[in-house]
C-alpha cells in the first residue's frame, strides 16, 4: 500500500473513532457509486450524515479542509441523497467534513477538526 493510501485509511479510522465518541454510529465506510464515494456514512441522532475525511501529514499544502471545495460539496450532497434513496431511508440528512493533520514524527499531536452541516 502506498504511503498516501495508508494515510487516508488511518485518517478515516481516526475520524470514525472521533465521531463515534461524539455519539455517531458508523453504518458504512467507503460507499461507492458511479457518482463518487462517501468516506463514512453515519447516523447522528436520527440524521443521516455523509462524511468527507481529508487527512494530511502536515499543512505545507494547506489545511486538509481547504480541499473540500464547492464542486466536491455538490457531489457529496448528491451522494448522501443517493445513499438515502438506495437504502429507502426517509430521514433528514447532511454532509459533514473531518480534517485531520497527522504529523509523521516528533511530539506534534494529531489534530482533528469536524465541520457539521457543510453547505
Amino acid at each position: 500500500m502506498h504511503a498516501k493510501d495508508r494515510t487516508g485509511w488511518d485518517g478515516e479510522q481516526l475520524a470514525a473513532d472521533f465521531l463515534e465518541a461524539k455519539g455517531h454510529r458508523v453504518v458504512e465506510r467507503r460507499w461507492r457509486t458511479p457518482t463518487g464515494e462517501l468516506d463514512l456514512v453515519t447516523l447522528d441522532e436520527g440524521t443521516l450524515v455523509g462524511v468527507e475525511v481529508k487527512t494530511r501529514r502536515g499543512i505545507g499544502y494547506g489545511h486538509p479542509l481547504e480541499a473540500v471545495n464547492g464542486k466536491k460539496l455538490r457531489r457529496l450532497h448528491l451522494l448522501v441523497r443517493e445513499y438515502a434513496l438506495t437504502h429507502s431511508l426517509r430521514m433528514p440528512h447532511r454532509v459533514d467534513a473531518v480534517g485531520i493533520v497527522m504529523p509523521t514524527r516528533g511530539a506534534e499531536a494529531v489534530s482533528i477538526e469536524h465541520l457539521v452541516g457543510v453547505v
